[in-house]
């Protein structure tokens, strides 16, 4: 397996973190869903959600994709989440992070 402590595996590492941040996801993603993304920083995985509104089933989905990736990413690696409610998905091309998901624009 790949290891956020192996520097010259760093690419590795990371596109392994994204690929089991996608397969956590799978079938999970909150109803009320604007994006998602991820930040791989070394052996923290941060999870972001923007969202339109928050219900108890969203809240569900958002924690089984953190449990999901905890075990998939193993106990030497923290996931962290956290969810903002927004009118309009906020990205940019600039920010820095892995897109997991993100709504269709209706224009």
């Amino acid at each position: 397996m790949p290891s956020p402590e192996d520097p010259g595996r760093a690419p590795v590492w990371q596109n392994y973190a994204i690929a089991q941040t996608v397969a956590a996801s799978r079938g999970q993603i909150p109803e009320h869903a604007l994006a998602f993304w991820v930040v791989v920083d070394g052996a923290r995985l941060r999870l972001r959600f923007q969202l339109s509104e928050v219900t108890e089933e969203d809240r569900a989905d958002m924690d089984d994709i953190v449990s999901e990736l905890e075990a998939l990413v193993g106990n030497d690696v923290e996931v962290a989440s956290f969810y903002e409610v927004l009118e309009k998905r906020e990205i940019s091309p600039t920010d820095g992070v892995c897109w997991i998901f993100l709504t269709r624009v209706v224009v």
